[in-house]
């Protein structure tokens, strides 16, 4: 009887590890890749948006994005189809219409010219793609699309009409300048839809407690501290202007020496 349950146990592992490697989002990343340029950035984006996926507890598009970072190391993979989403009906349009657009600018050799923006573009579309079928989070079909119009942009096609971009305010502990767990996950969404603005102006803020010139340096340190987060995470340097407005223009009206914590936080505001 122990031989045959070991038998058993041993003849499990093959298809354990088959299961455990659907969300191996590093070993996508890593796979060898002897392909195109566009085949290689593509492994990249799609391990990135694995990885994404993974991290907010989606398993079954994390699983999907492994797959196809995986499919990248073997030759193209195309932008998933309009209808093998449950896209909005009043979204569909759009989507068949930017599709369109992007394999217009595959045909006119846009993988070969420009590879690191036909990857964005088509890891954006798909990414697009996934958040307007759960269509909840309207910041994050906002990031999505906007990664697809930048890479588009970038192989040198017409952009399409870019939706207005609210600010992104992260908040900040009192007295300190490190980013929150909170904090993190929506500027890896700024970032993304950062890539297709001219500038993004980084301004740091605190409450009202305690003396006005430490408080200014303060809110440089803070705004400082989401800009490297933001270059860590693919925005150019150049396009980052930082500033600090201390404890002036505060979001909440409030005496001197308040601790408000709606007050304490750095706005990433996109030209």
């Amino acid at each position: 009887m122990k031989f045959l349950k070991t038998a058993v146990a041993l003849s499990a592992l093959p298809l354990l590890a088959a299961c455990a490697s659907n969300w191996d989002v590093d070993g996508a990343k890593m796979a060898p890749n002897d392909g195109s340029a566009f085949q290689k950035e593509l492994q990249s984006e799609y391990a990135r948006l694995a990885g994404l996926e993974r991290d907010e507890g989606d398993w079954r598009d994390a699983r999907r994005f492994v797959s196809k970072a995986r499919a990248a190391t073997m030759g193209d993979v195309e932008p998933q189809m309009v209808a093998d989403r449950n896209i909005p009906e009043d979204k569909v349009a759009e989507m068949e219409d930017a599709r369109a657009k992007l394999m217009a600018a595959f045909a006119a050799g846009g993988k070969d010219a420009t590879p690191n923006a036909a990857a964005r573009a088509q890891a954006g579309f798909d990414c697009w793609m996934q958040e307007q079928e759960e269509n909840f989070q309207p910041e994050d079909i906002e990031a999505c699309k906007k990664y697809f119009m930048a890479g588009l942009d970038d192989m040198g096609m017409k952009p399409m009409a870019a939706p207005k971009m609210d600010d992104v305010v992260v908040y900040f502990n009192f007295d300190s300048t490190e980013l929150t767990d909170e904090a993190k996950a929506k500027l890896v969404k700024a970032s993304m839809m950062g890539r297709g603005a001219n500038a993004l102006m980084v301004n740091g803020h605190t409450d009202t407690k305690g003396n006005a010139s430490y408080n200014e340096s303060l809110a440089l340190s803070r705004a400082q501290a989401v800009s490297e987060f933001l270059k860590a995470h693919g925005i150019a340097a150049k396009s980052i202007r930082v500033g600090a407005s201390g404890e002036q223009m505060n979001a909440v009206a409030t005496g001197d020496e308040v601790e408000e914590a709606r007050n304490r936080r750095v706005t990433v505001e996109f030209k």
